[in-house]
């Protein structure tokens, strides 16, 4: 996996889990807000409230070794022209600018190993957030984090998906040790799997469950 996209996901589903709330349902103040700006003056990116590009993503969990009461995640965007249309910060020479944002994504059980959602590439509002032109958005991927029942101790199993992977609607298939569930030696750990089982030493290959995610593009 990706180490820069696996870092970021990481770092985002566990800033969501020192929340103390379900991200499934928690509204975020950055992507309810219109047209305000942050307490440093920075704009507030925007979330669509009428998208229409639409990607279901079904999530299969097999052969775990218990239930998953606790699952959230997190559609990531990118602005795709990040130079181009924030301003340069004069001293350093950079674009200190934030280049990202996310939306939470509510995923609904159909059975105790599937589960759906829904992702929508135009989730971001594009616009001229500095007055430099028009910022654009593109949907860059999705994490997402699963517990046993949701405990702060509790490992998260965390698959995730590139943006190649969302548009090319291939099944994702991704391999858990079950040892670290429910929670492993290290509190609140983050398992990010593995896409083969040669990964894995070949004593514990016997002793893996499996997370398949697909994307499908919605028809209008």
């Amino acid at each position: 996996m990706n180490v820069y996209f696996k870092t970021k996901i990481v770092g985002c589903l566990f800033l969501v889990l020192l929340t103390g709330c379900n991200p499934m349902n928690a509204a975020s103040e950055k992507y309810e807000k219109n047209g305000e700006t942050t307490a440093d003056g920075d704009p507030v990116y925007r979330k669509n409230q009428h998208p229409t590009e639409a990607y279901k993503l079904t999530m299969t969990i097999d052969d775990a070794p218990g239930p998953f009461e606790w699952i959230s995640g997190t559609a990531f965007y990118q602005m795709t022209n990040h130079e181009q249309c924030t301003p340069i910060e004069p001293v350093a020479g950079v674009w200190s600018k934030s280049k990202e944002d996310g939306i939470p994504i509510n995923f609904q059980k159909i059975d105790p190993t599937t589960y759906v959602a829904t992702v929508y590439a135009d989730g971001m509002i594009d616009a001229a957030y500095y007055g430099k032109g028009m910022c654009n958005f593109e949907l860059n991927g999705v994490g997402i984090s699963l517990k046993a029942s949701g405990k702060k101790e509790e490992t998260r199993f965390q698959p995730a998906l590139f943006k190649a992977q969302i548009y090319d609607s291939v099944p994702v298939k991704f391999y858990f040790w079950k040892g670290g569930y429910p929670r492993s030696q290290m509190d609140n750990y983050p398992d990010t799997g593995e896409y083969s089982v040669d990964k894995y030493a070949e004593s514990n290959r016997g002793s893996l469950f499996q997370v398949t995610l697909k994307s499908e593009k919605v028809s209008k």
